[in-house]
């Protein structure tokens, strides 16, 4: 059997002389696995690829945040060399083309008519979405940590040491700004934003999940959703390094060495949490909620009482990507390019396929269609006949 390695980046923040600001050191460390062998599959044959394109490489050195998103009009995402494109959800075809000649670190947010990227030395560039015309640029002057996200007027930015901001749709002006502390040490993954209504939602490297009004930055709460646990500070690492996820009225965010937690949006306090470390997104549909854990474990929890429904071993050390439900289904991407599609109600092993010569980085969904997205920069658009 293969034994794959887990790849962690870790973003360690030291104090540089003289006083001045905090400078951004990255290092990775594995956790070796031995991959397990996969069960027999259903047989079944749903996945159809609709439509695939190569926009160039996304880069396989655990450092940029490129995933694509997506809108009513179409895919959006980024190469690692600059290079924004929108894809026809249709058709697969190009609409535009836009290339910085930059290299790209963060995107693609899409909101408020804007694609927006982050750029390796810190920039913010937006681009309109209908065109891809530039539509402003800024200068941050500190390393972001987060693929943009865009809405109410607002782009909002996170970065590595701690500060959340707040940029005008319209200008790229700072309008608000505020900080947080931030741990020597903590791991680079992809806690985007949320945008829900006037409040946006970020999880934080300490463990903490705040609300802050969009427009300006008003504080509504902030709650520590970890535990300290450990003796050392990699043992201690506790970072909400997953996307929050709204249902109604319940969040539902995840820490890294820690539980998956459902809170409250209004009042912050927490309804339950499950003992499952994560530093990819989440699924979240109906009564269902399905997180992929360090090792490469699938899990269901129910969302109402955070209790496991099922739980699939056999992915692990297979360095999968974050999971996405799909009607009934449940698909999954690993390191050699398959995907791997689960029946939601058991997690039974229903279809495996081979779409890409490299790792699968990314699942979104358009509706009831999964776009995914590879290091070698291959995007395909893919639907599910349930049989």
């Amino acid at each position: 059997m293969k034994k794959y390695s887990t790849v962690l980046t870790l973003s360690l923040l030291v104090a540089a002389c003289g006083g001045k600001e905090k400078e951004t050191e990255w290092g990775i460390f594995n956790e070796p696995v031995e991959a397990v062998e996969l069960p027999e599959t259903a047989g079944v044959n749903e996945l159809s690829v609709k439509w695939e394109r190569d926009v160039g490489e996304a880069g396989d050195d655990g450092y940029a945040i490129l995933k694509p998103a997506v809108d009513s009009e179409g895919v959006y995402v980024t190469n690692r060399r600059g290079g924004v494109q929108r894809i026809d959800s249709e058709t697969g075809k190009m609409v535009w083309q836009t290339r910085l000649n930059k290299d790209t670190f963060a995107g693609v947010g899409v909101g408020d008519g804007l694609a927006v990227v982050a750029l390796d030395n810190g920039t913010v560039v937006a681009l309109r979405a209908d065109s891809g015309e530039q539509a402003w640029e800024v200068q941050i002057n500190r390393q972001i940590s987060a693929v943009p996200a865009v809405g109410g007027g607002r782009v909002i930015i996170r970065t590595v040491d701690g500060f959340l901001m707040g940029l005008d749709s319209l200008s790229g002006k700072t309008v608000w700004s505020l900080q947080r502390n931030t741990p020597g040490l903590s791991v680079h993954g992809d806690s985007t934003p949320l945008i829900a209504g006037d409040t946006v939602i970020t999880g934080l490297a300490s463990g903490k999940l705040m609300a802050n009004a969009v427009i300006n930055g008003r504080d509504y709460w902030e709650t520590d959703l970890s535990f300290i646990r450990g003796t050392n500070e990699l043992e201690r690492l506790s970072d909400i390094d997953s996307p929050p996820v709204l249902v109604g009225a319940k969040l539902y965010a995840a820490t890294y060495q820690g539980d998956v937690v459902s809170v409250d949006l209004e009042s912050s306090a927490i309804q339950w949490r499950r003992s499952v470390s994560t530093r990819l997104p989440i699924s979240v549909l109906k009564e269902k909620l399905v997180v992929t854990d360090d090792l490469g474990g699938v899990s269901a929890l129910n969302t109402g009482t955070g209790e496991e429904i099922w739980s699939q071993p056999n992915f692990k050390g297979r360095g999968i990507s974050n999971p996405l439900i799909i009607g009934s289904r449940v698909v999954i991407g690993d390191a050699n390019g398959n995907i791997h599609m689960l029946d939601a109600e058991n997690g039974a092993l229903l279809q495996t396929q081979k779409l890409s010569k490299s790792a699968i980085t990314s699942l979104v969904s358009r509706g009831e269609e999964l776009i995914v997205f590879s290091v070698s920069g291959a995007v395909s658009a893919i639907t599910i006949t349930e049989s």
